[in-house]
């Protein structure tokens, strides 16, 4: 028996017209509005937590993901807007205190 493997394949991967690329997984559901609206709330809770020094139980990978949802998912004008409103409230009450 013998082991030739010289049967006419090439090793050299270049030379494969039919290449093998593995695209990325993409979602071809949007988000709607009130899910968005919802996925936001929570974020503006977590921003309550993490202001109220009570960030112990939260999943910051979960929030990540969430924020990075909205973005994808062409509603980042309501994340920064919901942001920037939260967090001048949250500066303002602590102003107030001072």
């Amino acid at each position: 028996m013998s082991f030739n493997n010289n049967n006419n394949r090439s090793t050299n991967f270049s030379n494969n017209p039919s290449k093998f690329t593995i695209k990325p997984f993409r979602s071809y559901t949007q988000m709607d509005t009130p899910s968005a609206s919802s996925t936001f709330q929570s974020l503006s809770s977590a921003m309550d937590e993490i202001h109220n020094r009570n960030a112990s139980t939260l999943s910051f990978e979960e929030l990540y993901r969430n924020a990075y949802n909205l973005v994808l998912h062409k509603h980042g004008g309501l994340l920064y807007e919901g942001v920037t409103e939260r967090l001048t409230w949250h500066l303002r009450r602590s102003g107030g205190r001072l």
